[in-house]
């Protein structure tokens, strides 16, 4: 009998030990899943780097350019050595050799109170160490043009044919001390001038081009470090201006000259051409004060720096 009523109980359902089976071995895997990608978020976290905050320390290599590819400066020695993947701008001057250096900034920080330009001290937010990128600095947020040091000149220059000055002037600038009736190359056009008068300490003395003749006020372009550009004395006429004469001479520039030429004036000033103006038959000279650190080929300019960051120091 108790063999009958245990033939009696209804058979086992299989196929629902079975779905019990698998639910819980997917809800273990689903754990072990959840843990395993847990896991690897938080070593993830761990390992990602740091990202330039405002006031973070920021250490970093650059190379800066102009839209033309040309480097004006670097903080790689060999970039700075090879004129050949990176030409020069027309002021660069290699430094010593241990000056080419990782850059230390404080990132967002510009002016006197960051030591750096407003476009380059921003450009680094937001970036990781390992990460390279090329930063546009517009000219507003770069290096500011001091107007003082903008001249412009006449493409078509009228010169009085005659002038006066002390004879300390005189021997300072010529290099010689004035006589009458003594010809001397011209300090500034290079072109001759003949003394003809000197009274009380004042010389007199007139200009004496030769219609046609080519002169190299500010640098002559064939030298070995070539500046400058070449100037045609286009007419002399020694008679007006109530005898004083006056001398036309053209300068041989045109807008393919702009930011390509340097010059230097008789007073030793460097300077670039920064613009042409065509209508108006004008270019401006842009001078340089190395005593303050004023480049002017910079100022005023649109420039590219490629930096990589190499670390970063969080603001603490």
């Amino acid at each position: 009998m108790a063999i009958d009523a245990e033939m009696e109980k209804p058979p086992k359902d299989r196929g629902r030990m079975l779905l019990v089976v698998v639910a819980v071995a997917l809800v273990l895997s689903a754990s072990a899943i959840g843990y395993v990608l847990y896991d690897n978020s938080l070593a993830h976290k761990a390992s990602t780097p740091a990202v330039v905050e405002m006031n973070d320390g920021v250490v970093l290599d650059y190379t800066g350019r102009f839209s033309d590819g040309r480097v004006f400066d670097t903080s790689i020695l060999e970039v700075a050595e090879d004129d050949v993947l990176y030409p020069k701008s027309l002021t660069f001057t290699m430094r010593d050799n241990t000056s080419y250096q990782p850059f230390n900034m404080v990132a967002g920080l510009y002016g006197e109170e960051g030591g750096t330009i407003k476009g380059f001290a921003l450009g680094v937010i937001g970036l990781s160490a390992g990460d390279t990128k090329i930063i546009d600095v517009a000219p507003e947020d770069a290096y500011a043009v001091n107007p003082e040091q903008l001249e412009t000149v006449p493409l078509e220059e009228h010169v009085v044919g005659t002038e006066t000055m002390d004879d300390d002037e005189f021997s300072g600038l010529f290099k010689v001390d004035p006589v009458v009736m003594d010809h001397a190359p011209h300090y500034k056009w290079g072109w001759d001038v003949i003394v003809t008068e000197i009274d009380f300490g004042i010389v007199t003395f007139k200009h004496s081009p030769t219609v046609g003749e080519v002169v190299y006020p500010f640098g002559d372009p064939h030298d070995d470090d070539p500046m400058g550009w070449a100037c045609v004395v286009e007419s002399f006429d020694p008679e007006i201006n109530d005898g004083a004469g006056e001398v036309v001479v053209r300068h041989e520039v045109s807008e393919d000259d702009v930011y390509a030429f340097l010059g230097e004036t008789f007073e030793g000033e460097e300077f670039v051409i920064s613009s042409f103006d065509s209508e108006n038959e004008t270019f401006e000279i842009h001078k340089s004060r190395p005593d303050v650190g004023y480049n002017a080929e910079i100022a005023g300019r649109a420039l590219f720096f490629e930096v990589t960051i190499i670390s970063v120091t969080k603001k603490t």
